[in-house]
């Protein structure tokens, strides 16, 4: 199957695309796997330095390496020398300065991996260091080394709503405080991988783990000066991505292998191992934020001035994005009359961050469930209550002034996480110096693109002469069940059983551009599309069927006429697309989501008081799906995001060193295992949302979002002390208890 494309041969039904069972069996399906004999290795040369100009690059001891087929700089670049997620503000190889250690300076092009990494260090590069600036807030001071022409601050968004200083005058008590979160990897377990094929028609073939197969197609067909029509991108399912995949590393692999091949005629690829995957993809935005609340004394929120920075390192990646989506949750999921955010993106030379799982909302949201707890404590009012008696509602307005005239469900999801864990709060002695706390946290989280872009998707349903039917929609599998979902929907709108329906393979000169599966938009959008492209299909069929004396009522009607009444295939292509959002930047009002998944999150937790471990006795996960498709992947999924959100809260924490990454593999990054975890009881909602054909609410990112804010409450509630940052360490706990007892 693998060969077709390799070879150049099309087939004219196209590649299913591997299912679930593949990846169980451990079958050949990764882009890894397929990688042609005789392909040759292309690796690259990074910078030394965090900032640093380029006076000189020398290849010629490379070139003369055992092996080295060829050397390539910016030089070598047919087309434009640009790699980049949002904005054009990063080189595919730097020429004469570079802002991080990720920046690639040459490609070295061998015949082997051993012989691609000894040319590797033959590549000599003379540099003159710059001054560096690792911290985001020294970064945006008077007289800080300007990192681009722009300033260091690349964005600065805000929302304003009602008269804030009015607000917090008529507050009976006003708490203010700041707090950080980290840098936290996506650790996908399959590394950036790309590798490129010629074509006897000249065109390039590119097989990769690329989220967003479009846009490295576009990005790739610039760097080397040709049409897009002569790039194919395809796409094997992904090994995990958690949204690094739909950033930059991904294009940067392509367009790697795909410069070798254009410039030697032979296949090409290029592998990141383990430490360059974690230098060379984006990460999640560390991040500090200043809350001020100010509440009457029966705890109505009154007012809210929240001032956060996100640190997007040497390059925008999908920086602005992110800064725009953690603007309107800024103040979590509230209501509020009088509100006042300022939300600021920061160049440094720290290494890129850019698309996560999350979004940005990871941060803001920790700030905001700590801070609510905070309060809660000043006026003497249950965490829990004061949740409920300020949460947003149906019909309720929030921080940007949008109405919420769907069914807004954050009191079902909360008050379910408390009855299943036990309401009271309070500490709670186990054994000697062991502490038990419970902690819990809101989740809101707008759906689709919103602000981000203009959101449609376009599908393709295939009825065959054999009775089956295929089904093109562009979005990649790489582990979310959207495959197997979208399927689903076809074959109910279809009217057959799933087994029926093939899912293609994502190829670019086969499937429509269905924009990328990020902002947990596969179901919500490729579905819906599907959704009306199979009626539409169904409803052609029998209309042909009816003009042959012929009706179909059944599966078997609909087969038997597809293998005896129709002599070649037909199709029915649709788009579906949701309304623009009416929102206004400069002024930081409007409507930024049209669709909002709700949710909540409980942790009851054991604190060492002597040591400060922290050990997780239960979690219980409540979230509104909307309509569930696929109650297993809807489970997994939350599942999985909790897992995340545990990594975020209490485990993962990211350490850089002068040149180069400390915890750059699973032995020193400590992503939580099984072994580490207690079951997570995931309580799944329906209220079907009345925004989509199918009633469905994204689930893909919001579960991650409550689990570090539920964990430092619990710790609070265990041991008295707050621990303001993520994650939350022993050492962290050891150092507030310290703090407190003196």
């Amino acid at each position: 199957m693998e060969q077709v494309a390799l070879t150049g041969k099309r087939e004219s039904e196209g590649v299913p695309a591997h299912g679930l069972l593949d990846a169980v069996l451990g079958r050949p399906i990764y882009t890894a796997d397929q990688i042609p004999d005789g392909a040759l290795w292309v690796r690259a040369v990074r910078s030394r330095y965090a900032h640093a100009l380029v006076k000189r690059i020398d290849t010629s001891r490379a070139l003369r390496t055992p092996g080295v087929v060829t050397v390539l700089t910016a030089k070598d670049i047919p087309g434009h020398n640009l790699c980049y997620a949002l904005l054009p503000d990063r080189p595919f190889l730097a020429t004469d300065k570079v802002r991080c250690l990720t920046d690639p300076l040459a490609l070295v092009v061998a015949e082997d991996e051993v012989s691609a990494a000894r040319g590797i260090e033959e590549v000599e590069v003379e540099y003159e260091p710059l001054p560096e600036v690792t911290d985001m807030l020294e970064a945006i001071k008077p007289g800080a080394p300007r990192l681009s022409k722009r300033g260091n601050v690349l964005n600065h968004y805000k929302v304003r709503k009602g008269n804030v200083k009015k607000g917090f005058s008529e507050s009976d008590v006003i708490v203010a405080e700041s707090y950080t979160t980290p840098v936290q990897d996506a650790v996908p377990v399959e590394t950036e991988c790309a590798f490129a094929v010629p074509r006897a028609d000249g065109h390039i073939v590119v097989t990769g783990t690329i989220q967003n197969p479009f846009h490295a197609r576009n990005i790739v067909s610039d760097i080397l000066w040709v049409s897009p029509e002569n790039v194919d991108v395809v796409v094997p399912i992904i090994g995990g991505t958690f949204g690094a995949k739909s950033d930059e590393s991904s294009l940067d692999v392509s367009a790697m292998a795909a410069l070798a091949t254009l410039k030697t005629g032979r296949a090409a690829a290029a592998i990141y191992r383990r430490d360059e995957s974690a230098l060379g993809h984006s990460r999640r935005h560390p991040s500090v934020v200043k809350w001020k609340v100010g509440a009457t004394k029966d705890g109505v929120l009154k007012a809210a001035e929240i001032v956060f920075y996100f640190d997007t390192g040497a390059y925008a990646s999908s920086g602005p994005l992110v800064l725009s989506r953690g603007l309107v949750h800024a103040t979590g999921p509230y209501e509020i009359p009088n509100v006042k955010v300022d939300g600021y993106l920061v160049y440094t030379n720290n290494l890129t961050a850019g698309a996560f799982r999350g979004f940005g909302n990871p941060q803001v949201l920790f700030a905001a469930e700590s801070h609510i707890d905070v309060l809660a404590e000043k006026l003497g009012i249950d965490p829990l209550e004061l949740r409920l008696r300020n949460v947003l509602k149906t019909g309720s307005t929030t921080a940007t002034g949008q109405v919420l005239v769907e069914p807004v469900s954050l009191q079902e999801c909360l008050l379910k996480v408390a009855d299943t864990m036990g309401r009271k709060m309070g500490q709670y002695s186990t054994q000697g110096p062991w502490k038990r706390g419970r902690g819990i946290a809101a989740v809101y989280h707008g759906n689709s693109l919103g602000i981000e872009g203009l959101d449609k998707t376009s599908a393709v349903v295939t009825c065959r002469p054999d009775g089956t039917f295929r089904v093109k929609v562009g979005f990649t599998e790489y582990g979310n069940w959207s495959s197997a979902n979208i399927g689903k929907i076809a074959a109910r709108y279809l009217g057959v059983s799933p087994s029926r329906v093939v899912m293609e393979r994502v190829e670019t000169d086969r499937v429509p551009d269905s924009g990328g599966p990020f902002a947990s938009r596969s179901t919500l959008m490729g579905g819906n599309a599907v959704k009306i492209a199979a009626t539409k299909l169904r409803k052609r069929i029998e209309t042909v069927a009816a003009s042959k004396g012929r009706t179909i009522r059944s599966e078997d009607d609909l087969v038997e006429f597809a293998r005896t009444g129709l002599a070649e295939e037909i199709s029915e292509e649709a788009e579906f697309t949701l309304p623009e959002c009416d929102f206004d930047g400069k002024k930081g009002s409007g409507v930024p989501y049209h669709q909002y998944t709700y949710g909540a999150v409980g942790v009851e937790a054991d604190v060492n008081t002597e040591t400060g471990v922290v050990r997780l006795n239960r979690v219980v996960a409540a979230f509104d799906v909307g309509n569930a498709i696929d109650r297993d992947s809807v489970v997994s999924q939350i599942e999985g995001a909790v897992t995340q959100g545990i990594g975020f809260g209490l485990t993962e924490d990211f350490v850089m060193g002068k040149h180069g990454i400390r915890t750059a593999d699973f032995a020193n990054y400590l992503v939580p295992t099984s072994a580490d975890l207690p079951s997570i009881e995931v309580i799944v909602v329906e209220n079907p949302s009345t925004g989509t054909p199918l009633g469905t609410r994204s689930i893909g990112e919001p579960p991650i979002e409550g689990p570090g804010p539920a964990i430092a409450n619990a710790v609070r509630d265990a041991t008295g002390v707050r621990v303001h940052s993520l994650p939350v360490t022993a050492q962290k706990v050891m150092e507030s208890l310290k703090g407190w007892q003196s």
